[in-house]
C-alpha cells in the first residue's frame, strides 16, 4: 500500500503545470492530415465516429491534460467501458513514463487530446521522436472544440452517489 501511495505522489508531483514551449513545433490545424511527423490530425467530429465504431479497429482516447483538468471534465466516450486514459504530457516528456506508454499503447492507435490540440500535438512528436510505433491521432481543437461541436463531456470522477458509472 506504501508503495502505491508513493507512486501516486510521484505521479501528482510530475503533473503539476510546467513550461512548455510550444515553439519548438509546427502546429497544423488541418483535419486529417498525416504530417511529417507521422501524426494524423482528425476533427473532433472523426474521433467521435471513430471511437464509436469498433469495424476499423479500436482507437485509444488518451487524455494528456493535467490530472485537475481531466477530473474537472473530459470526453465522454460512445461506450461507458472506453473512458479517456489520463496520461499528462508531463510524463510522456520522462523518458521512464514514456516507456510505459510505449508498453501500454506499442503498436496500438490512440486518439490524444488535451484543451486546445498544442500539447497533444507535441505528446504525439514525443512519441514519434523516440521511437513509437503505433498510430497517433491529434484531436484538433481538443476539448474546446469537443464541447463546442456539442458532443458529450464527464465532469468529476465520472460516478454517481451508488459508485456506477455516470451515463
Amino acid at each position: 500500500m506504501k508503495q502505491i501511495t508513493f507512486l501516486v505522489a510521484i505521479l501528482l508531483f510530475l503533473a503539476t503545470p510546467g513550461a512548455i514551449s510550444f515553439s519548438d513545433y509546427a502546429f497544423n490545424t488541418t483535419s486529417s492530415v498525416h504530417n511529417d511527423s507521422g501524426i494524423i490530425n482528425i476533427t473532433v467530429l472523426e474521433a467521435w465516429s471513430m471511437l464509436e465504431s469498433e469495424e476499423d479497429g479500436i482507437q485509444i482516447p488518451v487524455d494528456d491534460r493535467t490530472f485537475q483538468e481531466y477530473f474537472t471534465e473530459r470526453i465522454a466516450t460512445p461506450h461507458s467501458y472506453d473512458k479517456p486514459i489520463l496520461y499528462p504530457l508531463q510524463l510522456i516528456e520522462i523518458p521512464l513514463f514514456r516507456n510505459i506508454f510505449f508498453f501500454l499503447f506499442e503498436d496500438k492507435e490512440v486518439i490524444i487530446y488535451c484543451r486546445s490540440a498544442n500539447r497533444s500535438y507535441i505528446a504525439g512528436n514525443i512519441l514519434f521522436e523516440n521511437g513509437y510505433q503505433g498510430v497517433v491521432y491529434n484531436m484538433v481543437g481538443g476539448i474546446n472544440e469537443w464541447k463546442a461541436a456539442g458532443l458529450p463531456t464527464v465532469k468529476g470522477f465520472g460516478f454517481d452517489d451508488n459508485l456506477n458509472v455516470k451515463k
